[in-house]
Order: C-alpha cells, then structure tokens, then sequence
C-alpha cells in the first residue's frame, strides 16, 4: 500500500473530490421531497464518490500508472486529432461538466432550503477540484510524453473556396 501517493497534489484533489461529493449528495438527500434536479444532484454525487474511491484505490494500490490509455488519430481533411488520453482524464474531463450542472441544479433548490444551499456550496468546489484534477492530470500526461502535448486539434486543409469565373460558374460545379 503506497500511502505517499495521496499525499502528492492529485491525491490530494482525489481526496478533496470524495468528502466534497459525499458532502454534497448527502445534503440534497436531506433536503426533502425529491424531484428530478434533486435526484439528478445525488446522483452524479453518488457516482463521483464511487469513483474517486475507486482511483483513490488505484492511487494506494500503486496501479494509478497502469489505468487503460485511450490512443486518439484521426487525419480529417479538415481537422486532425492526435494524442493520448488516460481513463482518469476522461473521466476528469466529463464529470467536471457534470458536476457544474449538479451545482446549478442544486442552486435552483437553494432557496428557503438550508441543506440545498451546502449541497450548491459543495457542488461549486466540487466543479472546482474535478476541474483542477482535470488540469493538473493533462499537464501530467503531457510531461510524461516529452514534449508532446497532450490530446489535440490541428488544422488540416481549408475548406475549398472555389471562385466562380467571369461566367458566373464555379468549376467543377454542374450547375
């Protein structure tokens, strides 16, 4: 069991992410009636919390290194997207959004509840540690590839702008 893996910033994050999506689904839950923002706030609090106890066993079980690597080229005409991601930064990246909405659903129920207002409270830094972990776990891959950025979009060709001749037709065109 590697404890000092925690102790770094990214096990720090992971460790700020659990007690803060515990604390937030835990407080909607208490906060009365259900309906679907509600339900929507405890549970993506609920699956973050299982998940960050998931990595945060990877992180202690030494296997954070070893989590699946997703490996992106596409050679569009237009765009191309190369790069590699890990299934930590994937998952950073989309509940980062997913929490943001979590919070605005628990903002719109802060009125008159005080459960629902440490739920929005907690949902906010939340978003913020995912988002965070998000940068810093991005900023980590890129290292580690040397020189390489991370995941990417370049352009490719422009799009054609054909000119239309002093007949008014395009070339190519049947028209």
């Amino acid at each position: 069991m590697d404890v000092g893996a925690m102790a770094t910033a990214r096990g720090g994050l992971l460790g700020a992410e659990w007690l803060t999506s515990l604390i937030m689904f835990s407080t909607m839950a208490s906060a009365g009636d259900r309906d679907s923002a509600r339900g929507y706030v405890i549970a993506i609090g609920v699956i973050m919390w299982l998940l960050t106890s998931a990595i945060a066993v990877c992180y202690l079980l030494s296997y954070n290194h070893e989590l699946p690597m997703i490996h992106l080229d596409h050679q569009g005409p237009v765009v191309q997207i190369t790069g590699k991601l890990t299934l930590e930064l994937v998952y950073y990246a989309l509940f980062s959004f997913l929490s943001l909405v979590a919070f605005f659903c628990a903002a719109s129920h802060a009125h008159g509840s005080g459960a629902a207002a440490a739920s929005a409270f907690f949902g906010v830094v939340l978003s913020i540690c995912t988002m965070t972990s998000c940068f810093v776990t991005y900023k980590d891959l890129a290292e580690e590839f040397q020189g390489h950025i991370g995941p990417g979009l370049t352009p490719g060709q422009p799009a054609s702008m054909a000119q239309p001749t002093s007949s008014g037709v395009i070339p190519g065109s049947q028209f």
